[in-house]
């Protein structure tokens, strides 16, 4: 057998090899990206499971910060449904969305929105910042009491521009500001996440195929 042709038996086997390994996790982040400007919350009172200790934490902290319980939703994924705990400040100025992940506390989002379309998202402990046009989003890694603390700092400046945010005391309440947040700004904010879930198996079927072309042209 030739180099030329054993360098593409080696490169085929290898890339199937990724590609076996990338290729799940990617057509599922695929499918969720694909869908989301068209997903909506729902409300999941009497249908969510007991919230795990990561929300019962995160929510005890939110109450002590001024958040009330509003309820909880959820999300019907390709990849399943997926519960999230809602709690609205007692000045209806913000929510905030406590998600719990497989590792670590959990995620926590809290969000002020206005008439005019512009959205203020702080994120607790980690996510993808965002600053542009009427959405502005930011990453505290410190605290949860240190997001609150820079969340109600960011609601201060926009209500100098923009006035009093959006009010949120009602699950219906909470459940339109979801679809507007999701028509606006729902696939632009995942596309950098799935982009790099879904480049490394793009990568290794492209390198299957260059192989398989090298493996066709270089046989005797």
């Amino acid at each position: 057998m030739s180099t030329e042709r054993l360098l593409a038996v080696a490169l085929l086997i290898g890339s199937v090899v990724l590609l076996l390994q990338f290729g799940p996790r990617a057509i599922r982040s695929w499918q969720i990206y694909a869908g989301t400007g068209k997903r909506r919350q729902q409300d999941a009172h009497g249908a969510a499971p007991p919230a795990p200790p990561s929300v019962v934490d995160r929510a005890d902290a939110l109450d002590a910060l001024g958040y009330r319980r509003l309820g909880e939703t959820r999300l019907d994924l390709p990849t399943g449904v997926r519960f999230a705990w809602i709690v609205a400040a007692e000045d209806a100025q913000s929510y905030a969305i406590i998600v719990p992940t497989p590792r670590g506390p959990g995620l926590t989002g809290v969000y002020s929105a206005w008439t005019d379309g512009t959205w203020l998202c702080t994120m607790h402990p980690y996510g993808e910042a965002v600053d542009r046009g009427t959405l502005r989003v930011r990453i505290v890694p410190t605290s949860l009491g240190d997001a609150v603390v820079a969340h109600r700092a960011g609601l201060q400046q926009f209500m100098q521009t923009h006035g009093p945010p959006r009010p949120i005391r009602t699950m219906r309440d909470l459940l339109a500001l979801d679809a507007d947040y999701r028509t606006r700004f729902g696939g632009s904010r995942l596309l950098p996440i799935t982009m790099r879930i879904v480049t490394p198996a793009i990568i290794s079927a492209v390198i299957a195929a260059l192989s398989l072309v090298l493996l066709v042209i270089s046989r005797p």
